[in-house]
C-alpha cells in the first residue's frame, strides 16, 4: 500500500510502470474487495492505519479504485480523514490534493477550519527589482534539468505584468513553447499571484519571489 500511495501521489521517478501497479499492487486484491466489501475494507483498514504514512493513502485509493467512487465504509472514510492528516502534518499544499479529497475534507471537518495556515506575503508596495519593459525574467523553474518548465515574469507597455510559462521538449525552440499563463496590474500583484500558484518553493525561486511562496517545502 506504501508504494501504491506513493505512485498515486506523485508517479514521476517511480521504478515501475503503470501495468505493474495494477497487476502487482491493485489486481491482487480486486476479488476479496468485490466479493466481500466490508471485510475487505474493514480488515484494510486495521492493517494499515497502524503503520501511517503513504500506505494510508495507497490504501484509500485502493478502496476507492476497487470499490469505486461511490461506496461508503466508516473504515473508508478513517483511511482517507488519517492519509490527509498525514499529508497535512507534512506540509502537503491543497493545490496537491484532488477536487474529492478537499470536499471529504471540508465536510467533515467544516469550512472554517483551513487546510494550512501560510506566512503572510511581503506588504503592499514593498520594494523589487523592478522589471523593464519587454524583459523576461526567470522567476522560478518547477525541476532539475535543462528542459524543466520554468516560469517568469514580463513586463508590459499597457498589460501590466504577465506570468509567462516555458515547457519545452528536447529540440524545441523556447520562443515557440512560451504561453501567457495570467497577468496583474503591478508587479507585486503579479509576484503574489504566482507565489499564491505556486503554494511551495519550485525546484529553483528567484529570491525576490521566494517571499510570497506561502509555504515551505513539504517534508515528505
Amino acid at each position: 500500500m506504501e508504494r501504491f500511495g506513493r505512485f498515486e501521489f506523485d508517479a514521476t521517478g517511480i521504478e515501475f510502470g503503470a501495468d505493474l501497479v495494477w497487476s502487482e499492487l491493485q489486481a491482487p486484491f480486486l476479488e476479496f474487495a468485490q466479493s466481500d466489501s466490508d471485510r475487505f475494507t474493514t480488515q484494510l483498514a486495521a492493517a494499515v492505519i497502524p503503520a501511517g504514512g503513504f500506505a494510508l493513502f495507497g490504501a484509500a485509493k485502493t478502496v476507492w479504485n476497487l470499490l469505486g467512487p461511490d461506496f461508503a465504509h466508516p473504515c473508508y472514510d478513517a483511511l482517507r480523514m488519517d492519509a490527509l492528516e498525514f499529508f497535512r502534518a507534512r506540509g502537503v499544499p491543497g493545490n496537491r490534493l484532488s477536487a474529492g479529497d478537499r470536499e471529504f475534507w471540508r465536510l467533515h471537518r467544516g469550512p472554517d477550519e483551513p487546510w494550512l495556515v501560510g506566512r503572510p506575503p511581503p506588504v503592499p508596495g514593498a520594494a523589487l527589482p523592478p522589471l523593464a519593459t519587454g524583459e523576461l525574467r526567470p522567476v522560478a523553474r518547477m525541476s532539475a534539468g535543462p528542459h524543466a518548465e520554468t516560469v517568469y515574469a514580463r513586463a508590459d507597455v499597457q498589460d501590466g505584468c504577465v506570468a509567462v510559462v516555458e515547457a519545452c521538449g528536447r529540440g524545441r525552440d523556447p520562443a515557440g513553447c512560451r504561453f501567457d499563463w495570467f497577468g496583474a496590474a503591478t508587479q507585486y500583484e503579479l509576484y503574489l499571484r504566482i507565489g499564491e500558484a505556486l503554494q511551495v518553493p519550485a525546484h529553483w525561486v528567484a529570491d525576490e519571489l521566494m517571499p510570497f511562496i506561502p509555504f515551505s517545502a513539504p517534508s515528505l
